[in-house]
């Protein structure tokens, strides 16, 4: 089974980011881990939306990941706070 990693945000409304990248990767039979770069309350063409920055946690992840000795097919990137 092929394996990608998706980096981008979670938005809580709107149909964008890891809500809906998720279950289409998914649906295609790839196994998708995440890396999320951010918690919004709603995608940024909302005005007045919140945001969660992820950013520092990119890297532990990343390295946990290497030391567990996972691998990926592909990066599937998105939006980066």
């Amino acid at each position: 089974m092929k394996r990608i990693v998706s980096i981008q945000d979670i938005s809580c409304v709107g149909k964008c980011s890891l809500t809906v990248a998720l279950p289409i990767i998914s649906a295609m039979g790839v196994e998708c881990s995440i890396i999320p770069t951010a918690v919004l309350s709603a995608h940024t063409m909302f005005p007045g939306f919140t945001c969660k920055d992820l950013t520092d946690q990119i890297a532990p992840i990343a390295a946990h990941w290497q030391e567990c000795k996972l691998g990926f097919d592909a990066i599937y990137t998105g939006y980066l706070a």
